[in-house]
C-alpha cells in the first residue's frame, strides 16, 4: 500500500470516530440554527485537528490546505498538499439522515495522487491512487456500464442560488425524466461521486461546484473509468455558474446529446 494512502486511511477513520460519537450525542433543534452551526463547527474543528496531527506526525513538512484557501494558487507549489473535507453533507448530519462523508486528497506537484472518501455510518472506504485504480473496501470498482437512459439513476447537486440558467436546468430535468431517468438529490456530492465510481449511481450532475471538495472526487471517478464533462460534451468546467456531468464515456455522450440544446453558455 502507498505509505501516504495508509496515513490518509488512518486519518479518515479517526475522524469518522468523532462523527459517530457525536451523531446521536446532540439533539438538534430546528429553530436554533446558530446553536446547530456552533455544534457542527466544533465537530469539524476536532476532526481537522486529529487528522492534521496524524498527517504531521508522518509528514511534518507537508502542507494542509486551510479552509477556503485557493487550491489553484497552491497547486503551483512543488510541495505536497493535503486537502481535508471534514464533513460533506452537514445538513444530512443535522437531520440524522445517514448520508455524509469525510474526504482527503493528496496533491503532489500539482497532480492529485491519492483520494480517500469515508462513510463512517456504513463503514465504507473508497480509495484511489493515481494510475492504480479505485477501490471500495479493498475491492476494485468500475463505473456503471449502462448504455441507455431508461431505468438509470442520476444524482444531482443543485445550485444554492437562483441564476439565469435555472429555467434551463428545469427544462433539462423534464427532458431527462421523460427519458426514464430517476433523479436523486442526496445532500453529499462527494459521496455521490464515490457511488458513481463504484457503479452504485449511474451519473452525477453537479451544478454547484466547490473545487476544493471536488479534488478527491475527481481521482476516484477517473480511476474507475468515468469521464467528467460539461453539459455540451466538452472538457469539464470549474466555474461556479457552470456544472459537470460525471459518468461513463458512453453515458455522458447519451446525456449530452439530449441536453445540449438546453444549456446556456
Amino acid at each position: 500500500m502507498h505509505p501516504m494512502l495508509n496515513i490518509a486511511i488512518r486519518a479518515v477513520r479517526k475522524g469518522g470516530n468523532i462523527i459517530i460519537q457525536n451523531y446521536d450525542a446532540h439533539k438538534f433543534i430546528k429553530e436554533d440554527v446558530d446553536k446547530n452551526k456552533i455544534f457542527i463547527k466544533n465537530i469539524m474543528y476536532k476532526i481537522n485537528r486529529i487528522i492534521s496531527e496524524i498527517i504531521y506526525r508522518s509528514y511534518p513538512h507537508h502542507i494542509i490546505l486551510k479552509k477556503n484557501e485557493n487550491i489553484i494558487f497552491k497547486q503551483n507549489e512543488k510541495n505536497t498538499i493535503w486537502i481535508i473535507n471534514e464533513l460533506d453533507g452537514k445538513n444530512n448530519f443535522i437531520k440524522h439522515f445517514p448520508y455524509f462523508c469525510i474526504s482527503i486528497a493528496v496533491v503532489v506537484k500539482s497532480k492529485t495522487e491519492i483520494s480517500v472518501i469515508y462513510d463512517p455510518i456504513k463503514n465504507d472506504l473508497f480509495t484511489a491512487v493515481k494510475g492504480q485504480g479505485s477501490q471500495l473496501n479493498g475491492y476494485r470498482t468500475r463505473c456503471s456500464k449502462i448504455n441507455t437512459l431508461n431505468y438509470t439513476t442520476v444524482a444531482v447537486n443543485l445550485p444554492n442560488k437562483i441564476y439565469s440558467e435555472t429555467l434551463s436546468y428545469f427544462e433539462i430535468y423534464k427532458k431527462l425524466i421523460l427519458c426514464g431517468i430517476s433523479f436523486r438529490c442526496t445532500g453529499s456530492t462527494v459521496l455521490d461521486a464515490a457511488y458513481v465510481a463504484a457503479g452504485k449511481i449511474d451519473c452525477l450532475f453537479d451544478f454547484n461546484l466547490e473545487p476544493n471538495n471536488f479534488i478527491a472526487s475527481k481521482l476516484q471517478v477517473r480511476e474507475a473509468g468515468c469521464l467528467i464533462s460539461n453539459f455540451t460534451g466538452g472538457h469539464e468546467y470549474n466555474h461556479c455558474h457552470s456544472g459537470n456531468i460525471t459518468s461513463s464515456p458512453k453515458f455522458v455522450r447519451l446525456i449530452t446529446e439530449k441536453i445540449r440544446a438546453y444549456y446556456l453558455i
